[in-house]
Order: C-alpha cells, then structure tokens, then sequence
C-alpha cells in the first residue's frame, strides 16, 4: 500500500483543513521494520507539543519497505507518499537511515542509527582506500548525490567520532554525542524483569533462553536455521522456554507467514516467538541467556549483563572498537558437538560482570542522558524553545508473545522410585520428530498431545490426549477417535483437570502447582510401573524441581 497525496496536516492548502494551525512540520523517515524500532523511541521527544506536527512517510526505493505501511496505520500516523515528501519543505527530518533519495528532501537531516552504533562492515569499493568501510559511518554510507547526507549525524559514542574522523573528516563538524535512547529505555526498566518474564509465560523457576539473530546468510538464522529445534528438544520444558527475537529483514524480507511456516515445529513445541515490531527489549530484561550472533539485540543483552554464548560470530562483518567487537572478544562460541544444555548452564555459571561492563560502557558514551540531549538537538535545530518539564523516558512495554509450555505435544521419560516419588522429564514432541541428533535419549517415553494436533502421527500415536474444554462430554466419545490412547485429559481453565483412563474410571485432579500435564503423565508412571488403581495422591518431581503433591479424586 503506498501513501497518497494528501491536503493535510502537509500541502499547499493545508491551513484550510487544520485545526491546529502554525505547526512546525517534522517528517519521521522510515526506510524499513528496523528503522521505525528506532524511530519509535524519538516520538516522546515532542511529548504534549502542540507547536509541532509529526509525519511520517518510506523512500519508495527503500530496500525491504515490507510492513512498514502497515506499522503507520497500526500506529494512526500521519502519513505522506516520498512524492510528496520530496516536494514539502520540513523543518526537521528524522531517520534512521542514509539511503533512498534523502538527498531529494529540503530541510535539516538528522540521521540516527538504527542499531547498537555503527558495527557492521559494508562490501568495499574497490576505489575506496577504507579498508572494511563501515555502514552509517563511511562515505559510501553519508554521501548521495554530490554531498554530504546527513546535516547532523548522530552517534552514541565517542568512539564513533574518532572512527568518523579517521575515514570522512568533512564530516565531524556534524557530529553529535547524544547516547542511546533505547539502551537508556532499558536501563530504566530492568526492575521490570518479573512482569515481563510473567507475561511471557516464564515461571520463577524457569531458565530463560533468548536466541536472537540478526539477517543474512552468516547470521544465526541464516547459518544454523535448526539451532531453535535443537534447543528445544534438548530442553526439559519444566525447567527451561525458549524464546526468538528475529531481525525485521527476516520477518519482512521473506514475510511473517513464511517465518512462522518455518518455525511451526518449533512453535508447535513451545517456542515463544517475539513480533518484530516491539518486545525484543523485555525480552532480553526477562532473559536468564542469551544465544546469538554479531546483531545489536544480542550485545544489547550482554550490555545489562545477560550471559551470552556466541552461535555466529563473523568477524569480517564487525567493526573494530565497538560494543560488538568486544562481545565477540570474551563470549563463548557454541559447539555444535557438545550438547546444548551443558553449555547453557556453564555460561551462566561462568559470566563476567567486567567483560559485560565493558560491552555497556561502549554502547552510550553518556548513558541516560540520551532523551534529553537528543530532545535539545531537536529543539536548536527547530529553532524553539523545549517544552517545559523532563523528557519522558518510557519504561519497555509488557512484551505480548505466544507459546505454551511443551506446546501441542511432549515426550515424558520417568520413573517411580522406591519411596514412591514419581521423577519425570518433559521434552516437546515436535522439536524430536525427524531430527538425527542422539539427543536427548528418552528410553521408554510415552506421548502427550493434544486431541487436535494438526500431525495425524502424533495425535493418533498419542498415549494421552488432552482438550482445552470444559465440556465433559468429549471424553465419552474421544477412545473412538484415539484408540491407541489409554488416557483422554480435559483442562477447563481453573487449573484442573479430569481424566479418563480407557476402559476404566474418570480421575479429577485437583488444583496443584504443577502443569496439570504433568500429574497426569505422573499418574500413567504409576500406573504403568505396577501402580494398580490410582492413588488418593501423588508426589511428583518434574526435571529436578521440588516435589510436588498432586491429590486425587477418583468419581466413578
């Protein structure tokens, strides 16, 4: 969808339609996903200012433009087509980007980057004497058109200046120090980290595992595509969740549908997969590891001091002297042949706070000051005076993301030891299936799923099946439908359940600690380890939590 030309709040005749007229005019340009993330930490800026008006428009030749029309409209943006913005004078224009025709517009550019500084290397021109030219900070990056881009160009770190002095001098006068406005967002919500791992579905207990990747074909994603299954079925689902934060080049460059097509084993095994648009941040705050490569959201996690292991690190795409190249300096790589877990756990045990410090020192030169520095940026160049008051610095938003724990399917290995305690694991079913890897071995697994599970191997193999219903109707007719299971579970939403042993009696389980799941995969251990008819209760211990007493009610 692109944008019309519009008579208001921007054109020739726009004072006839405003209600609110003499408005400083600021164009928000976003090239792409990635960019409008940034850009969206700039709008509080202008917080309750009604001397000024914001619009936004995307440059049509913008690389992967792809959901950024949808973002204004989700947003209730004012929006103009780039045929117009190219013919509208501004008096501030705000992007996260050189590229797509800025040197077209007229009024004072102001460029941020739109990641953790400026770290990533650019392909060379073979008549440029920069060796590994850096994007955003180079002058294949700053100069369109006969000149230089950006009228002020805005850096988050000293380190920046130097590295700008060193490869386009004619362009440090116009660089300013400012900070970074997301990493400062951050710092002020890690008090936040229990409701946003709340809202997540992350249990107190739980160990959180963040896989970010950045795009392209030497990324996480593009390199090791199945590393998310491999975490998931390596991972016990009572004691660890996975969560994804993909680049928006990922999302948008080969669309969300494709995306989650190609995670749907890992989304039907209980992968939380975080949108593109906002949440990356909190999720990073909830995270108890963080597994990724050269992007900004994995140094970002390691600057508030997250552990990090490394599963892709090319170091020919990173600049020196930056918060990346410091990560890849003392963070552990992933072996690919040792099992998953181990090294999870050893990287959190092990972590650092110098080496996470030093990461965090190179990403603001100022930390917490950038709201306001980049605020009276804005205001000298508009030539006004600022509001009155602080600039807000907003905390992260709750984080929205789907993904239950184990899924639509889990594989439960256990035991009943001598004094009766009832010892079980849970891996996700759709993480395992077709994979080559050993591991994890699950000797003598039965199988839970649920009753639709959209793989008729899976939902017709099932040794218990259980429905999200509270109508107890279905497990009258459900051992017709799975006549290879031997129990049939109903959840109603209280956090109970009732259960159906084939050919004998129904079983409430009553409200319990535990994932109703698991007492009932306790009870089948039971029962198939010589337990004869089902207890009055349960002592459980799923994955080496605390044991758990699960009370039985047997109602016919």
């Amino acid at each position: 969808m692109r944008a019309t030309w519009v008579n208001t709040p921007v054109g020739l005749h726009a004072d006839k339609w405003a209600t609110v007229a003499e408005t400083k005019k600021i164009l928000f340009v976003t090239h792409t996903m990635a960019s409008a993330n940034r850009l969206m930490d700039l709008l509080d800026l202008f917080d309750s200012d009604d001397r000024v008006q914001v619009v936004h428009t995307c440059p049509d030749t913008a690389g992967v433009p792809a959901g950024v029309a949808e973002h204004f409209i989700e947003n209730g943006f004012a929006v103009v087509s780039w045929r117009q913005a190219v013919h509208t004078k501004w008096d501030l224009v705000l992007t996260a980007n050189t590229s797509g025709g800025l040197h077209e517009l007229h009024g004072p550019i102001v460029v941020i980057s739109h990641g953790i500084g400026y770290t990533k290397t650019i392909d060379r021109n073979p008549k440029s004497e920069i060796r590994n030219p850096v994007y955003g900070l180079s002058a294949e990056s700053l100069i369109s058109g006969g000149r230089i881009i950006p009228d002020i160009l805005v850096l988050s770190h000293e380190e920046q200046r130097d590295r700008l002095a060193e490869v386009l001098p004619s362009a440090v006068d116009r660089a300013v120090v400012t900070g970074d406005p997301r990493f400062d967002r951050m710092l002020a919500s890690l008090g936040e980290r229990t409701r946003y791992r709340a809202a997540l579905g992350v249990g107190e207990r739980d160990t959180l595992v963040v896989v970010s990747s950045t795009w392209w074909r030497r990324s996480l994603f593009g390199s090791w595509p199945d590393l998310l299954r491999q975490l998931l079925a390596e991972l016990p689902v009572d004691s660890y969740r996975v969560a994804a934060v993909l680049h928006p080049h990922i999302w948008f460059g080969h669309s969300p549908a494709q995306v989650r097509s190609w995670l749907a084993a890992c989304l039907r095994a209980g992968l939380i997969l975080i949108p593109p648009q906002e949440g990356w941040a909190a999720t990073l705050i909830a995270a108890d590891v963080v597994v990724g490569d050269h992007g900004a959201v994995t140094t970002y996690g390691a600057s508030i001091n997250r552990p990090v292991l490394l599963a892709s690190f090319p170091e020919e795409d990173i600049a020196e002297h930056t918060a990346v190249h410091a990560l890849g300096a003392f963070a552990p790589l992933l072996d690919r042949d040792r099992p998953l877990r181990d090294q999870l756990d050893e990287t959190i045990s092990h972590r650092t706070e110098n080496h996470h410090r030093h990461v965090a020192s190179l990403v603001s030169s100022v930390p917490g000051k950038a709201a306001q520095r980049l605020r009276e940026l804005c205001y000298r160049t508009l030539a006004m005076t600022e509001p009155f008051g602080p600039v807000p610095v907003p905390l992260l938003p709750i984080p929205h993301a789907s993904g239950s724990r184990g899924g639509l399917g889990v594989r439960v290995s256990g035991t009943v030891t001598d004094d009766g305690v009832i010892t079980l694991s849970r891996h996700p079913a759709d993480a395992l299936i077709g994979r080559s890897t050993p591991r994890p071995r699950l000797p003598d697994a039965h199988l839970v799923a649920a009753a639709d599970h959209p793989l008729p191997a899976v939902r017709g193999n099932a040794d218990i099946v259980f429905r999200h219903d509270p109508d107890p109707r279905w497990l009258n007719e459900v051992f017709e439908r799975h006549p290879c299971s031997a129990m049939a579970v109903l959840l109603p939403a209280d956090g109970t359940c009732l259960v159906r042993i084939k050919d004998s009696v129904t079983v409430h389980c009553g409200d319990t600690e535990l994932d109703p799941l698991v007492a009932v995969s306790a009870l089948y251990l039971w029962l198939s380890h010589g337990g004869g008819t089902p207890p009055r209760s349960l002592r459980v211990l799923a994955d080496a939590g605390p044991i758990s007493t699960v009370s039985l009610t047997t109602l016919d």
